[in-house]
Order: C-alpha cells, then sequence, then structure tokens
C-alpha cells in the first residue's frame, strides 16, 4: 500500500469538493480523535500551498470553540468513529452530539469520515483516473444494453430493464459532496426477482453491527421494485428486518440501484462506514423515499453484473 500516493488522491479530491469551487488556498478544519492521528499528520504534510488546515482534537477541544471554528472555515473534515465503539450510539459520540445544530447549520461544508480507520488509504488507493474511466464505461454500455442482470453462486436472479433506469448519478470523487470515491447509481421502479443476499449493511439503524458481514443469506423476494417477503437462517434477522420493512412504506422500496467501482476496497467489513458502499459489485439501497423512512444499504460481497447476459463484473470488471 503506497500510503502517499493514496493521500494525493485524497487531496485532489478534497480540492474538487463542491465547497471549495473556485478557491485559492482554502481554510479547511480538520477535527480529528487520537485514533486518526497518524492520518491527521499524513494529510497536511506537504500541502501547505493548496489548502490552510487548522487542527484540532474533537475529543479534547471545548464544544464551543469548535464550533466556532466550523463557522469560520471553508470545510470542516471530521475522522471519528462512531459505529466501531464499544458502546454506539445512533446519534454519535458525545463530542459529535454537542455540535449537531451548527453541524446542521453548515452541512454544505462538512466532510465527515466515519469509522475509515486505517481503511482510509484504501479507499483513496486507486488512480482517479482510473475510476473516471470506469464509471464512464459503465454508464456508457449501459446506454446501449436492455436489460441489467444480477447472479451469484447462492443462487440470486435480479433483473431491470435499462428503458426503466432514470439517469445514473457518476461519482468518481470530482464535485461530489462524500469524497469517497467509486459508485454509480440510479433508480428504477421495474427491479425484479428473488436474491439471497450475503455482504453487509450500511445505515443508521445497527444492523451491521449486530449482525457484521452475512455469510447466511437474507432471502428478499422483488417485485416492482418492492420486498414483498424475507426469510433467513440467521436467528432474529428475518424479524429485524421486517420490523424496518413495515415502519415505514418506502423501507419497502428499492430506492437506489448501485454498483460500486473502487478496486481498493478490496472486502467488505461490517464497519458501517461510507467506504464501504464503494466496494466492487452491487449493491442495493431501501428507503429514503419518505418522510420518516431510514436509508438501508444492502451491499453484495460478490455476484455477476451482466448486461444483456453478457458479464461486465464478475469478481473484476470485464471490458
Amino acid at each position: 500500500m503506497d500510503k502517499a500516493r493514496a493521500v494525493e488522491h485524497f487531496l485532489y479530491y478534497l480540492a474538487h469538493h463542491p465547497a471549495l469551487t473556485g478557491l485559492h488556498r482554502p481554510t479547511v478544519l480538520l477535527g480529528h480523535t487520537e485514533r486518526y492521528e497518524a492520518i491527521t499528520h499524513a494529510i497536511t504534510q506537504g500541502s501547505a500551498a493548496r489548502f490552510d488546515f487548522k487542527v484540532q482534537r474533537l475529543d479534547l477541544e471545548p464544544s464551543e470553540v469548535l464550533a466556532k471554528s466550523i463557522e469560520d472555515c471553508d470545510l470542516y473534515m471530521f475522522l471519528y468513529d462512531s459505529s466501531t465503539l464499544p458502546n454506539p450510539r445512533a446519534e454519535g459520540p458525545d463530542f459529535i452530539r454537542a455540535l449537531q445544530g451548527i453541524m446542521a447549520e453548515h452541512w454544505k461544508k462538512s466532510l465527515l469520515l466515519k469509522d475509515y480507520g486505517d481503511y482510509f488509504y484504501d479507499t483513496f488507493s486507486v488512480a482517479p483516473q482510473r475510476i473516471a474511466d470506469l464509471n464512464a464505461t459503465l454508464i456508457r454500455r449501459m446506454s446501449q444494453a436492455n436489460v441489467l442482470s444480477f447472479t451469484d453462486e447462492h443462487g440470486s436472479r435480479l433483473e431491470a430493464p435499462m428503458s426503466s433506469i432514470k439517469k445514473w448519478t457518476n461519482i468518481n470523487g470530482v464535485g461530489n459532496h462524500d469524497l469517497a470515491p467509486g459508485e454509480i447509481a440510479t433508480h428504477s421502479e421495474a427491479i425484479n426477482g428473488q436474491v439471497r443476499f450475503v455482504g453487509t449493511f450500511l445505515s443508521t439503524i445497527p444492523f451491521a453491527r449486530k449482525y457484521g458481514v452475512l455469510q447466511s443469506p437474507l432471502e428478499l423476494w422483488i417485485e416492482n421494485s418492492t420486498i414483498c417477503s424475507v426469510a433467513s437462517d440467521v436467528p432474529g434477522l428475518a424479524d429485524d428486518f421486517n420490523k424496518y420493512l413495515n415502519a415505514n412504506p418506502s423501507n419497502r422500496r428499492v430506492e437506489e440501484l448501485g454498483i460500486g467501482t473502487n478496486e481498493g476496497v478490496k472486502d467488505l467489513y461490517a464497519r458501517n462506514a461510507g467506504f464501504e458502499e464503494r466496494h466492487c459489485g452491487l449493491h442495493l439501497g431501501l428507503g429514503g423515499g419518505q418522510k420518516g423512512s431510514h436509508h438501508l444499504d444492502l451491499i453484495f460481497s460478490s455476484g455477476v453484473l451482466a448486461l444483456d447476459d453478457k458479464p461486465v463484473f464478475d469478481g473484476a470488471f470485464v471490458f
């Protein structure tokens, strides 16, 4: 792992954050906990010509000092653990809860890298041009096909006609509020099939914390982008998942069809961290389409993505 190269890639993306567009040597508040001391040092070292970094400890500085720094900076970037703490709370650690009001007010200039750990370097290890090319190629290939399908060794089969696909969102790290690069995403009202989900979860609801990376499948029957029923041999999982589905009509809807394209994210770790969504292959995003609904990503460990039954991803991209 070339950590220096990964940091250079990260700084490239940081310069393209929407909050920093057109700014010369912008002021960036870099808040961190002790766990992220080394990564913070790596980011600030040698980048003085491009950014004016103000480094503060999230767990040591008084909240009023941090709040003033958030107001004064062009962008605030926080590196800390939340879901991976011994006793996590949905609203985050104490220092985050104390700043919720000011953070919500200035959300457009926020960058929160939660629970990344040293996987920060993996997330930014791939050259930006490689990810940009992968995303562009996939989107172009999609426009020339009739059916997108997903299959895996567990017996999954999922299809979406390309005529039902909305415009693809290209998350290549440039101009995105969330800098983690490597995904294309869209929406379809005509996703149909049965999947035996093996992978991990990403949500404010602690499925990842409780169930980790699934090895025994969660079966999902999907009709017209709506989850009709579920089953699982994992104790408690089907009951918990049904509680989530029944809590809001939008929770049953596949609101997002995503394909991860970041080849630096080699595995899934159940850290409930945003970078895992960039893991190569399929993910389905449920919920978030109505007030009171919670978005929940299902990130598949493996499988084959094909266009008109011709694979484009089978553990690696095939072009």
